[in-house]
């Protein structure tokens, strides 16, 4: 898997990455990072609407604000409360609709034919540091943590901040909610 874009820090601040709107102007995205057959994204859904299409990938929608987004997916309805990623098709027709109100979620989208992804929502702990490797990501969702770096320094987190994982395997402590996400190559 290729590097992230991303690689001066272990700490990828939300509130400093660009913001550009999407779809027809149905909320704004900040891309996290990428890579080649990659993406890490975070995107409000303000309006109901189409999403993006990503012919070839496979993508993960996570929502992480909000109460409620029912995305329809090859004409099935799937509801989607906060923090209950699900996975679907890129080249699939996806349209949002927003009984409870405007929604925030985090996305990723793979090439299938080269890239495989996950995302694992885990509740954090003080005492058991969540370390993440070379292609992982956690992207804090409620709460309060820290990381550590691996010459023992440590910075607090802010929400929808993003670690950077590595050969230094950053250890991420706190208390609250996280998304684990995982990029990997295919054999």
């Amino acid at each position: 898997m290729s590097s992230p874009q991303n690689t001066g820090t272990p700490v990828i601040r939300f509130a400093d990455l660009p913001s550009v709107p999407w779809g027809k102007n149905n909320g704004r995205v900040k891309e996290v990072s990428s890579g080649t057959g990659w993406r890490l994204s975070i995107a409000s859904i303000d309006k109901p609407g189409a999403f993006t299409p990503f012919p070839g990938s496979d993508r993960i929608t996570v929502p992480v604000e909000g109460e409620l987004l029912v995305l329809t997916v090859d004409g099935a309805e799937h509801g989607m409360e906060r923090f209950r990623p699900f996975r679907y098709s890129g080249d699939s027709p996806a349209e949002a609709a927003l009984p409870t109100g405007p929604v925030t979620v985090l996305n990723t989208v793979a090439d299938r034919a080269s890239t495989g992804a996950s995302v694992l929502v885990a509740e954090l702990s003080k005492k058991n540091p969540q370390t993440i490797g070379e292609g992982q990501f956690v992207v804090l969702l409620h709460g309060a943590a820290s990381v550590t770096a691996a010459d023992g320094s440590a910075s607090a987190l802010g929400p929808l901040d993003t670690v950077v994982g590595g050969p230094e395997r950053p250890a991420v402590v706190g208390r609250g909610f996280a998304a684990v996400v995982s990029f990997y190559d295919l054999d």
